[in-house]
């Protein structure tokens, strides 16, 4: 991520701050909408608010037919340079330290016991303790669910496992640099760098899935968590690659090109189409159970479930 100026990912804290107004699903009243029963964050990256949404964007969908439908919010900003001090930020509100704005190549424990101003953790390293809360942490205490969506995650278990995948603690993360069959980044799932989440093995293995699981949640709303974190790897989330067919460690393009084809197909079709079928995890979808799939996905939008955009 580029330093101190509007990114695709920093315009998405709009909508994380939009749910602390969800709640469940309900009827829509007299007065207008009903509250908002489930929030989506897709974060992509590494292009300029201007490059991305401008006049010249080569991402029509993201700088055209996307704000058509919404709203577009900018001015807002990442906190540090590279990725992953912005996602701790992301789900967390804690500012960059040393290793993290470095991407911690090498997965540590946090160290430091102090809190200081707006409960920010004093101190360096990786994992923060078990006190530092996320989003996630606050969620769960207020009864609502939430999930990670990782795509590649587990595509190639010598890496990272298929659930919850991180390196091992104190060990050098192999998932730093994208590989032709597996593109997942540890440093792009803020989840896995907090012992209030990785602690409880079964629960992180729950919460924290492939993105090939996102089309059954979404088959019905009551499977459909409250909050949906996705991350693209690292070609469809623009990171890898100058939109170039081949620009990729996979053969795709990369860059925005990939990207805004991502958010166009949108991430559950994007697995279902089987645009991934050469890939472990999806290679078991076939045409007809990716119609039926689909189908369903589209029945659940039209009662207003969950929202085709969000």
């Amino acid at each position: 991520m580029h330093p101190m100026r509007p990114t695709l990912v920093s315009a998405l804290l709009f909508v994380v701050a939009l749910l602390s107004l969800a709640g469940p699903a309900q009827a829509r009243t007299p007065s207008g909408p009903p509250p908002v029963g489930h929030v989506f964050v897709i974060v992509l990256e590494n292009e300029n608010a201007s490059t991305s949404f401008g006049p010249d964007s080569p991402a029509p969908y993201l700088s055209r037919t996307l704000p058509g439908q919404g709203a577009f919010i900018p001015d807002y900003y990442g906190v540090t340079h590279l990725s992953l001090g912005n996602y701790v930020a992301l789900v967390s509100g804690q500012g960059a330290n040393p290793q993290t704005q470095a991407d911690c190549q090498i997965y540590t424990d946090f160290v430091g016991g102090v809190t200081g101003l707006d409960g920010q953790a004093i101190g360096q390293g990786c994992v923060y303790p078990a006190s530092v809360k996320t989003i996630a942490d606050q969620l769960t205490a207020h009864g609502l669910s939430w999930k990670g969506y990782m795509e590649d995650m587990g595509n190639d278990t010598s890496r990272e496992a298929a659930l919850c995948g991180r390196p091992q603690l104190n060990t050098r993360d192999n998932t730093q640099s994208a590989t032709p069959d597996d593109q997942y980044a540890a440093r792009h799932n803020p989840f896995v760098y907090f012992h209030s989440i990785v602690d409880d093995g079964v629960s992180c293995e729950q919460h924290d899935v492939p993105l090939w699981q996102l089309p059954a949640d979404l088959a019905k709303a009551r499977n459909t968590p409250s909050f949906s974190f996705i991350t693209p790897d690292l070609c469809n989330d623009g990171h890898d690659g100058d939109g170039t067919p081949g620009s990729c460690a996979d053969g795709g393009p990369g860059g925005l090109v990939a990207a805004d084809a991502f958010r166009d197909v949108g991430a559950a079709d994007h697995e279902l189409a089987g645009v991934q079928a050469r890939r472990p995890a999806a290679r078991h979808l076939r045409r007809g159970r990716v119609r039926a799939a689909v189908g369903r996905r589209k029945r659940v939008l039209q009662r207003g479930a969950v929202p085709e955009h969000a």
